[in-house]
């Protein structure tokens, strides 16, 4: 039979069919579930959720992280290099010559004892050039670090917690947003099982109205073609329970799919649409406060403008001084040859400690840019959360306003299945009585079939109205 399907369902439905031809088979799992139970399999199992507890396990890592620069730093350093031509070293003046005064003296000191003097003259103009080290150098030893005052990394510390807090009010949302989309998969479902009920027991009641005509023609009191809009009933209905089968195996896949299980999983449903339907007060629900504080798509929203307020102070304190120690321990050794390998050649020790201090004094105004960028990004967080704020209160009063709509087309569809019962009831007796013809049976026949399918229709609406009405309120048991 046929189902009317809004394009929210014909969009997972879409999604669900791609990932379930997708993903290959495994071993066979069999599930007996109520709707709070596959709501639960869900919570463990869907992909939304993996993804959001991945990305609390991630952020749940970033404070460690950031927390670690704060703590002791140590590290094992080593190098070696090899001068391919050794640095040459120039000095301006004759540096290894004498001096023009003690070459005048001694000069005049040679004459005056005839002894010889074999000194440099004096060039005033020369450039001494001399070269000094090895060509091998190799140095290894020990850093070590600590951070005494840095106020970006106590912001950055406190920004990181935040994050934690907002990674768990997402995992809440993406909870909410798992339960009500398997919530609709697992309505979707139940509905296209009692499509195929209706297209059966239509399909049983014209095949008993067609043996009845065919005994009738056969006795004369019926025409040939009585017989022939039976059979072409039949036929219709016939094709509508094909199409109904097909779509169950569709809802059963989608809900596979929402509930991230096997595609090939076989599941028997404990629910049916009765039993949900008796759960829910319907003025329980439509009576129910909206409360922004306990959505948690707000709570997350106030966080991120919580880690904005920071991100500005941690840009404001990046102007302040930071301040670390250090300490080195490290041996090195130069060599003309590469023999450090060699234990009877000498390695000298490097020993020293000391304390960093930085702040900046002037940066063009570039700090103070960064810092209006960082206000900026803190009063869009503020608009987002004024902007999430009213849509979720919009989801409410959407949400509220489509269940009592729903509410009153169940009503109406209600009364609408019995008055079409009833006039197909005494179109029967006067069929049989020859009052009414064929035509006027077939009608009132179409006609109860269809408030059927109303009634159906109707009643997953106002499922899914409910759940909606939940998710708004952040209210799932």
């Amino acid at each position: 039979m046929k189902m009317n399907i809004n394009p929210f369902q014909s969009a997972v439905l879409a999604i669900g069919f791609a990932a379930f031809f997708s993903l290959q088979g495994s071993s066979q799992q069999v599930y007996s579930i109520s709707l709070q139970q596959a709501q639960q399999i869900a919570l463990e199992k869907a992909f939304a959720v993996q993804y959001a507890a991945l990305d609390l396990q991630k952020s749940e890592r970033d404070v460690k992280e950031v927390l670690s620069k704060g703590l002791p730093q140590v590290s094992i350093v080593g190098d070696y290099s090899q001068y391919i031509d050794i640095p040459t070293q120039v000095a301006a003046g004759d540096v290894f010559g004498f001096p023009a005064y003690l070459t005048d003296f001694f000069g005049g000191v040679s004459e005056a004892t005839g002894v010889g003097i074999d000194a440099p003259p004096f060039d005033p103009d020369a450039l001494s050039e001399f070269q000094f080290g090895q060509s091998h150098t190799a140095n290894y030893g020990v850093q070590a670090s600590q951070l005494i005052f840095s106020g970006s990394y106590f912001f950055g510390l406190k920004a990181s917690q935040f994050l934690v807090e907002s990674r768990e009010r997402g995992q809440q949302r993406t909870a909410d947003e798992v339960m009500q989309q398997v919530a609709e998969a697992y309505h979707f479902v139940l509905a296209a099982r009692e499509g195929l009920a209706l297209a059966n027991e239509a399909l049983a009641l014209v095949k008993g109205t067609r043996d009845e005509v065919a005994a009738m023609n056969e006795a004369g009191f019926a025409d040939e073609l009585a017989v022939s809009q039976m059979d072409l009933a039949i036929n219709d209905l016939e094709a509508q329970v094909l199409a109904s089968q097909g779509q169950i195996t569709m809802a059963q896949g989608l809900l596979r799919f929402q509930m991230g299980i096997a595609p090939d999983a076989k599941l028997t449903l404990t629910n049916g649409m009765a039993d949900l339907m008796e759960n829910g007060n319907e003025l329980e629900w439509m009576s129910r406060d909206f409360n922004p504080e306990e959505v948690p798509g707000i709570q997350e929203q106030e966080l991120f403008l919580n880690l904005a307020e920071l991100d500005v102070k941690s840009q404001i304190a990046k102007g302040w001084p930071q301040l670390s120690a250090f300490y080195t321990n490290q041996n090195n050794a130069q060599r003309d040859a590469f023999d450090f390998f060699q234990k009877d050649r000498a390695w000298y020790p490097v020993q020293l400690w000391g304390v960093n201090f930085s702040m900046p004094v002037w940066t063009s105004f570039g700090g103070r840019q960064a810092v209006e960028k960082k206000k900026i990004s803190e009063e869009r967080a503020r608009v987002g959360l004024n902007q999430i704020t009213q849509a979720a209160t919009m989801e409410f009063d959407n949400a509220q306003v489509g269940f009592s709509n729903a509410v009153a087309m169940l009503n109406n569809a209600t009364n609408g299945e019995r008055l079409a019962e009833k006039i197909y009831n005494q179109s029967e007796m006067r069929y049989k009585e020859g009052m009414v013809s064929s035509f006027d049976m077939n009608e009132a026949r179409n006609q109860l079939l269809e408030a059927k399918i109303q009634t159906l229709t109707a009643s997953l609406e106002w499922l899914d109205a409910r759940v909606a009405l939940q998710k708004a309120l952040s209210a799932f048991e």
